[in-house]
């Protein structure tokens, strides 16, 4: 997926109109744009636009199609997306949700679709914990922040950070595996790496020492 398709995408979805339309829209059904009007308090002629661009985007995909008189109504849904099983994994959903790797072949061909999902929950993340700060500044005697995140950088050989991969992966499925009988409630975790790309000056520096 080209990078300036990941910013187009992603300033899309920086839009909160975007996001209450995804959240309006988990249903398998769909709803019509009057129905997404009246869930988001958005009137519908401002939503025409927007509905179209996240269809094309691949954010919501039409349902059914209903001929009213000489009219066509479409039903819009973002399931697919939304849904706690996302159409995401080489064969099993399963294996997605309890953190296993996927293959950088399959990622390469849905790229579209691994870039939607992190932008999501990111944006999930970024509600939360807006949500988080509003009721602790109504209740601050309540231990009631929820969100949180970890960000940091290591030095790592491309061993260890395999061996550090797989122990999150360990610690999160023994995790839930110990609370199982016990009140629960569903915590959502992304954990991204990256390995950052070399600036051109440092670029210059190891080639200056080459020589």
């Amino acid at each position: 997926m080209a990078k300036n398709a990941v910013s187009k995408l992603a300033k899309l979805m920086a839009d909160e109109k975007v996001i209450a339309i995804l959240k309006a829209t988990k249903g398998k059904e769909g709803l019509t744009s009057k129905e997404i009007s009246q869930r988001v308090n958005i009137p519908t002629n401002q939503l025409y636009y927007t509905v179209k661009k996240m269809t094309d985007q691949g954010l919501l995909e039409v349902t059914q199609k209903k001929n009213i008189k000489n009219f066509q109504e479409f039903y819009y849904s973002s399931y697919p997306m939304t849904h706690h099983d996302p159409k995401l994994g080489p064969e099993d959903p399963e294996l997605t949700k309890k953190g296993v790797n996927i293959s950088a072949e399959w990622v390469e061909k849905h790229s579209q679709e691994v870039a939607q999902m992190i932008l999501f929950q990111t944006q999930q993340f970024l509600s939360a914990m807006q949500t988080d700060i509003k009721n602790y500044a109504q209740n601050p005697d309540i231990d009631n922040i929820h969100a949180g995140s970890i960000h940091s950088t290591w030095k790592l050989s491309p061993e260890n950070e395999k061996k550090l991969w797989q122990k999150i992966i360990k610690l999160i499925n023994d995790t839930e595996e110990e609370s199982k009988g016990q009140d629960t409630h569903d915590v959502h975790l992304l954990i991204e790496k990256w390995v950052q790309e070399p600036s051109e000056e440092s670029q210059t520096e190891h080639k200056e020492e080459d020589l």
